[in-house]
């Protein structure tokens, strides 16, 4: 392969694709979307808000009585009172309530009496700042309850998240950016790349450039395009959407991985179709199934669905950009992740390599 001849096919086919329409509206609808959705989901509240559900008896209802009072319009704070321990945890745990305050029986007469009574608290690990405020304000609370200075030990537990929900980790936000870039990138791989390809096969210039050039080396100049276009156009998507990937190089396999899955099959449905009018038409009808599974990684999905959709490039680069976006995994099994994502980009371009050999060139 020739390091030149590569260079002067890339740098033509870079110039031809910002020349057409058609790839700077595939380009610009993905990242105009990511710049809308990070307009209209902000990062914060206007208003802080929490929901607190307060487990006991009567000394419970005093709390959640007095506790909004306390609280005050800083915060938008929403009590329920429940007499059951575990269906608080599995509130908690199902991201339901915020924060659950275990009241013990007597508790405001051991404060009355000074004895620094513990009062516990139930959050997720990574609970909001809101939630954790509202647990600093109940020493305050208890105190004016007993008219004695703050005399309870407020002892903070964890409960573990029932599933891992990519929206509820992420924020709206920043789960559209992300979705965001994987729709770009599945664009980029399967139709601003072929549509290059299919091109120069309607119109017979790809056989002028292979007088001059050996077949791998232009479809190496188209792949690199691709992966050019995808690079620059995610860097851009994130910059706009102030996504800020908390784990960036895992957000680049996540985001490499799932472009090189599909270029080498947008090539060979180049070659399959061989006309910018009929790839147009078809990727039309095959980009929403293709795509649909990097916007499903977050839902709930039955057992048999879930284990087809891990199979797919789009699922397993999507779980990889969102774990990158964040300091710790919302999916894990990032082994499992690449492994599908390098069998997929082989197998794309396997296709790719065997048809070209059936047609000699």
């Amino acid at each position: 392969m020739n390091a030149r001849r590569l260079w002067l096919i890339l740098r033509k086919d870079l110039v031809d694709a910002i020349r057409d329409g058609r790839v700077l509206v595939a380009l610009l609808i993905p990242i105009g979307l990511g710049l809308f959705y990070s307009l209209a989901f902000p990062d914060e509240e206007p208003r802080p808000s929490a929901k607190v559900v307060v487990v006991g008896a009567a000394d419970a209802g005093r709390v959640a009585e007095r506790l909004p009072e306390d609280v005050g319009r800083a915060i938008e704070l929403t009590v329920e009172r429940t007499a059951d321990e575990a269906a608080a945890r599995q509130r908690i745990a199902d991201d339901d309530v915020d924060l659950a305050i275990l009241v013990p029986d007597g508790l405001l007469r051991q404060a009355r009496e000074g004895r620094s009574p513990p009062l516990r608290v139930l959050a997720l690990s990574d609970a909001s700042p809101t939630a954790f405020a509202v647990a600093d304000l109940l020493p305050a609370t208890v105190g004016k309850l007993t008219d004695r200075p703050p005399a309870v030990e407020v002892q903070s537990a964890t409960v573990a998240r029932n599933t891992a929900n990519a929206v509820d980790a992420m924020g709206l936000r920043r789960y559209f950016a992300v979705a965001a870039v994987a729709m770009l990138l599945g664009m980029v791989g399967l139709l601003v790349t072929p549509i290059i390809l299919a091109e120069e096969l309607d119109k017979r210039t790809l056989e002028a450039l292979l007088l001059a050039a050996r077949g791998s080396e232009v479809l190496a100049a188209k792949a690199l395009v691709g992966v050019i276009y995808g690079s620059v156009a995610t860097a851009g998507t994130v910059l706009l959407t102030r996504l800020e990937p908390e784990r960036p190089l895992l957000f680049a396999l996540g985001a490499l991985g799932s472009g090189l899955s599909l270029i080498g099959f947008g090539l060979w449905l180049a070659y399959l179709f061989r006309s910018p009018d009929k790839l147009n038409t078809w990727m039309g009808l095959l980009l929403f199934p293709i795509l649909l599974p990097a916007f499903l990684v977050s839902t709930d999905l039955s057992p048999v669905v879930d284990g087809i959709f891990q199979a797919l490039p789009m699922t397993q680069g999507m779980r990889l950009m969102v774990d990158g976006s964040q300091g710790s995994d919302v999916f894990g099994s990032h082994l499992l992740a690449v492994g599908v994502l390098l069998v997929w980009t082989v197998a794309g371009f396997a296709f790719l390599a065997r048809m070209l050999q059936r047609r000699g060139i």
